[in-house]
């Protein structure tokens, strides 16, 4: 499933999530990629929250949850108890499966989001195109192992733009000049391994 919806926020909240982006970009200076990654519970018994952000920046995330995703987070994933957040600010990134990365680690095997999304708060590039590649999603419990494909789906990084695609999909952020921010948020129907007791 892809889903892509443009003009997704009022004018009004792009301003702030486009700060929050900044704000990240900074954190990603001082901390390891392992503390870049927020988790916001969005069920009971669910971990506790966990972010490098402010309170203030946490708040701004749990409005855009509430308000924008939602609704759509509802229709798409109505089971989910909690969603991983962060920022990509002026990065690429090569060709993954979004996951369970410490469990990846530990079993070798994927545990997946049950949906993914992307939005962009900020775009002024040339590039940084977010690239779908069109090969079997890969499965719940699978090896870890980048599947072959032939072709992909190519998904401009247009301001106010949200992306929405299934678990397992394999995708990529082209190579870009210029700016490009973009708030992902992985929703999940289980803990993540970290948080897990």
């Amino acid at each position: 499933m892809l889903h892509i919806v443009d003009q997704f926020l009022p004018e009004q909240d792009m301003q702030a999530l486009k700060e929050l982006c900044e704000v990240h970009g900074e954190l990603r200076q001082r901390l390891d990629s392992d503390n870049l990654f927020s988790w916001i519970p969005m069920a009971q018994g669910s971990p506790p929250a966990r972010s490098p952000h402010s309170a203030e920046h946490q708040a701004l995330m749990a409005t855009y949850l509430d308000r924008a995703l939602g609704p759509l987070m509802q229709r798409f994933a109505p089971n989910a108890v909690g969603v991983e957040w962060w920022c990509n600010t002026n990065n690429d990134l090569d060709w993954h499966i979004d996951k369970d990365e410490a469990l990846a680690v530990e079993s070798g095997s994927y545990q997946l989001p049950m949906l993914s999304t992307v939005f962009y708060p900020h775009s002024r590039c040339a590039g940084g195109e977010l690239l779908i590649a069109d090969s079997q999603p890969a499965q719940a419990g699978s090896p870890v192992g980048l599947p072959p494909f032939r072709s992909v789906i190519s998904v401009p990084p247009i301001v106010n733009r949200l992306v929405i695609f299934s678990a397992g999909v394999l995708h990529r952020i082209n190579p870009f000049e210029g700016e490009r921010y973009s708030l992902a948020v992985n929703v999940w129907g289980q803990a993540l391994r970290q948080d897990s007791p």
